[in-house]
């Protein structure tokens, strides 16, 4: 063969290296592919058996509890789908062979027994693979069951492959002998300038840099190599000018951005100034209503006048606490919404909520019940938004519950090393719930949950928002589990203490 080499050309020779290089490099690769392939598919077929000793050995347990063979069969006959299972043995806990399959078409050209030997064990040999397995129940044998499977696949895959590497073996050479005639080095060459002009863009992120031509620019025409070098200048000009673009568009988007955030902050100023506005003359209205419906000054008359009355006082409440909604939402969102940190008792927190809301579920015959344990530790928060939390939640409870429903209310910790670092208050009711849907609906500003119930439930949609930002002002989590018809589950977890250096008033 060197003999031969050296009597060739430096052409035929290089044809005859590569083609030789890429016949041998296939044929490595090819047989390395299939030896990984044939072990992976034995293990594959293992690991098969093993999962269907386990599943049919589960499905045997009641018949070997209860004797019971003929179920045993029939269990062991869903092997029959599976034409690579050669046998199928099952033992009760003496080790004598209970039920048995054979593959029929097996047993026509040999006989197959069970074996006697029942230690548990996986072997792969030339022809077959058996697995052992016991089978369990509470941690007790109960019996065993073998399974003996063909290598079939393997085989089938090994023909395969080796159909494949002489394929791919004569397309190599093939392609080896027409590639080794034209890569040359007048091709070789510019693909390294154009590989070089890449690299120096890539480090410089200079789109502005240039290929240089090789070859005959009067033929570039029939030049595909002086094509290319045009094309890749082209390509980095057409991204030049998108990089510009794109520069260009980022500079569009943070003025439209910042215009954007302008709006917002206009439109929170101008919400909080108009609810200002409003706060004066509703006080006005529920002060004088409030009079009117306790009759302060004397009897009024007609009952209908005090119902009217009453009517007013509640409808000018209703929109107080809107307007309240839409102002703390506002400055929330506007960033000017404080907190005044002290130490709180939970528990207490949570009592008074429910106190407040009692009256309402009465009336709606909502029976209200708690799981607040006794000795809980202060939580570090504010007083007044930590109630106005618990409020908007346990009234959306008791107001979605249909009369004669439940609301509880719990409170529990989480801690390390005995120091409580969480507090979780959960509020389950068995209202009309909703779907995943509606709760991704109800933490939008103004995004009432209707349900086709023809917006039977008051409300603006905006005590959710407002809720889940008072749990990010104080740093806490609101998670909302509900199901269409079987109620909801509302979990608020604060932490027992705000960020590092946050200053709070102690009860000390």
């Amino acid at each position: 063969m060197l003999l031969f080499l050296r009597n060739t050309s430096i052409k035929q020779r290089l044809t005859y290296i590569i083609m030789a290089i890429s016949a041998v490099s296939v044929l490595l690769t090819t047989f390395a592919i299939s030896i990984i392939g044939v072990y992976n598919l034995r293990l594959s077929i293992l690991r098969e058996l093993d999962v269907s000793a386990s599943i049919v050995g589960d499905r045997n347990t009641a018949a070997l509890i209860f004797n019971d063979d003929k179920q045993a069969e029939a269990n062991l006959n869903v092997f029959s789908v599976q034409q690579t299972i050669v046998q199928a043995c099952l033992y009760n806990q003496s080790g004598v062979q209970f039920a048995r399959y054979g593959n029929k078409a097996i047993e026509e050209k040999k006989k197959l027994l069970c074996p006697t030997n029942l230690e548990p064990r996986a072997e792969i040999g030339e022809d077959s693979i058996e697995l052992m397995k016991p089978i369990e129940k509470m941690q007790e044998k109960i019996g065993y069951i073998y399974l003996e499977s063909t290598l079939d696949p393997v085989k089938r895959y090994i023909e395969k492959q080796t159909t494949i590497a002489l394929s791919v073996v004569a397309t190599t050479l093939a392609i080896s002998y027409i590639l080794a005639i034209y890569l040359q080095r007048t091709i070789s060459r510019p693909i390294l300038n154009l590989a070089s002009t890449a690299r120096e863009v890539s480090i410089r992120k200079d789109y502005n840099i240039r290929a240089e031509f090789e070859g005959d620019a009067v033929n570039e025409d029939r030049n595909e190599m002086h094509i290319l070098t045009n094309a890749f200048n082209d390509m980095l000009t057409e991204i030049g000018a998108r990089d510009q673009r794109l520069k260009q568009q980022y500079t569009e988007l943070e003025k439209a951005k910042d215009a954007a955030e302008s709006a917002n902050r206009a439109k929170s100023h101008f919400l909080a100034n108009i609810s200002h506005e409003l706060r004066t003359p509703l006080n006005a209205i529920i002060g004088f209503s409030s009079i009117l419906m306790n009759q302060l000054f004397g009897p009024i008359g007609d009952q209908k006048y005090l119902e009217y009355v009453k009517d007013i006082n509640e409808s000018g409440s209703h929109l107080l606490d809107i307007i309240n909604d839409i102002l703390d939402l506002s400055k929330a969102e506007a960033g000017k919404l404080t907190l005044s940190y002290e130490e709180v008792h939970i528990g207490k927190a949570v009592n008074k909520s429910l106190t407040i809301m009692s009256e309402r579920a009465a009336k709606g015959s909502i029976t209200i019940t708690t799981d607040i344990p006794k000795m809980l530790p202060p939580l570090v928060a504010d007083r007044l938004r930590l109630i106005q939390v618990i409020l908007n939640i346990v009234s959306n409870a008791v107001k979605f519950t249909e009369s004669g429903g439940k609301v509880h209310v719990a409170i529990r910790t989480q801690g390390v090393d005995n120091e409580v670092t969480h507090f979780i208050i959960t509020v389950q009711d068995t209202g009309i719930g909703m779907s995943m849907e509606d709760v991704e609906k109800a933490f939008q500003r103004f995004g009432q949950v209707d349900s086709g119930l023809n917006r039977k439930y008051e409300g603006t949609g905006l005590g959710l928002p407002l809720t889940k930002k008072l749990m990010e002002l104080h740093h806490g989590t609101i998670a909302i589990d509900s199901e269409v018809g079987k109620g909801t589950l509302v979990t608020l977890t604060f932490p027992a203490l705000p960020p590092a250096g946050t200053e709070y008033k102690s009860n000390d």
